[in-house]
């Protein structure tokens, strides 16, 4: 289950995913797992903000980079972060 995402939710790509960007999206592998993810440009921005900046960071960047509604934003990022999560891509915020 993934963790509960708060605006001060540390955000964190698992160290063992390779990732290469390629037109406007971006292939993730995480070898344990060998499977492959394509990601659109949104989420490859997404996945390249998942520096250990918090939620919030992440969200305040993409409405500096796109036009679209922050309530909106949240949701679809939230529910996108979490389908990461599960598929062991980003690191367990600290704490949990």
């Amino acid at each position: 289950m993934p963790p509960r995402i708060t605006a001060e939710t540390i955000i964190r790509r698992t160290a063992s995913a390779l990732w290469r960007p390629f037109d406007a999206e971006t292939a993730v592998i995480l070898p344990t797992a060998s499977a492959v993810r394509v990601l659109n440009d949104v989420g490859a921005r997404v996945w390249q903000l998942a520096d250990g900046r918090t939620f919030a960071e992440i969200i305040d960047s993409l409405l500096n980079e796109y036009e679209v509604d922050r309530t909106q934003l949240e949701a679809d990022a939230e529910v996108f972060l979490s389908e990461l999560y599960n598929r062991g891509l980003l690191e367990e915020p600290p704490g949990k």
